[in-house]
């Protein structure tokens, strides 16, 4: 069922097993909720001070890839991976968003930590990746190529995708496939599928899997995955699409080729994100209780923290945010752990209902 409460529409509570796949998979109420149901006076002193925002900020949606940077070669790199949600907007109810993420994963995990992480970030102080991360910088390009490879052979045979109910299903989209072959002019594609999506934000966004062979006979897996309003568009009004994805690249991939996370139009079809399907390398646990996995990501959750900092640090409005903080940073502690506590109980209180 979709669940209303103060005129905010929660979606798939029947599908979330728990309240953190719950608020995983409702960036965009968030944001309405933010723009219309939230009591944000405790937060004035912050709300002015707007840039381009993550959207829905969470531990999932930070990862490992393998990018160009501009004018060099693929590197290992540690971004925020999911453009869906983002936007421009207050930068303090982005990171208000991802503690609540953090908190739904692991509720004692401490607020001040990720505040401090997140305040350095805004400085412009990078904090040194947790080991686990450390060592997937560390991989060579090629070995990633290879478990993507990998990843395809066990999704295919020779001839195309194995198709399973719910996990990889026959294509039967409207697109012909000679437009899509026309966009791997250098590779053969090799078979097209569909790839339902039972949660999230995008769940009612079609996504195609191709399964493309190069020269080299690699294979590997690219998506199409129809665009459709961000989350951040509930609470303001966003720029056009090619000024908004220009603006969250300049925050979140500053220095790399955006052609490996690309918006294309398709005639007759309208915007489409087109990306490689990539190689999840770091396994949040999610409602995990052993503790090791624990302690690792309470690592996790700080250094992600850190990262969105460094994301909103680059922009315009940072200066003069940070320093409204700095004039009483127990006072911004206060204020978002305020708005945090709420929406949590709402999202508590939607989830018991179901």
């Amino acid at each position: 069922m979709n669940t209303k409460s103060n005129g905010a529409q929660f979606s798939q509570v029947d599908d979330s097993s728990n309240l953190s796949q719950l608020i995983r998979s409702n960036a965009p109420h968030y944001w309405s909720y933010m723009k219309s149901q939230a009591d944000l006076h405790g937060l004035k002193p912050y709300l002015s001070f707007e840039g381009m925002l993550a959207g829905d900020p969470h531990m999932g949606n930070f990862g490992v890839l393998p990018l160009k940077t501009v004018g060099g070669p693929r590197q290992m790199k540690y971004v925020d991976n999911d453009f869906d949600d983002a936007g421009r907007g207050p930068f303090v109810l982005d990171f208000s968003r991802y503690v609540i993420a953090a908190r739904t994963t692991n509720e004692d995990v401490k607020k001040r930590s990720l505040q401090e992480a997140y305040l350095m970030g805004l400085a412009g102080k990078e904090m040194r990746p947790p080991k686990k991360v450390q060592d997937l910088l560390d991989m060579s390009v090629s070995d990633y190529d290879d478990m993507a490879a990998q990843y395809a052979a066990r999704k295919s045979t020779k001839r195309g995708f194995i198709l399973k109910e719910g996990e990889i299903q026959a294509y039967n989209a409207k697109i012909d496939r000679s437009t899509i072959e026309g966009l791997f002019p250098d590779d053969k594609v090799v078979d097209l599928a569909i790839r339902p999506r039972e949660r999230g934000g995008s769940v009612d966004e079609l996504r195609i899997w191709i399964l493309v062979e190069a020269k080299n006979t690699r294979r590997r897996i690219m998506e199409l995955k129809q665009y459709s309003k961000p989350g951040t568009a509930n609470y303001r009004e966003q720029p056009p699409v090619e000024q908004w994805l220009k603006e969250i690249r300049q925050a979140f991939w500053p220095g790399l080729d955006g052609s490996a996370y690309d918006l294309i139009n398709i005639a007759g079809s309208g915007l489409f994100w087109i990306r490689e399907k990539e190689v999840s390398l770091i396994d949040v646990p999610y409602s995990s209780e052993k503790s090791a996995k624990i302690e690792y990501l309470d690592d996790l959750a700080i250094y992600d923290a850190n990262q969105l900092g460094l994301a909103h640090g680059r922009q315009a409005d940072a200066v003069p945010y940070a320093a409204a903080i700095e004039k009483d940073s127990d006072a911004f502690h206060d204020a978002t752990a305020s708005l945090e506590k709420a929406y949590l109980e709402l999202a508590k209180q939607v989830l018991a209902k179901k």
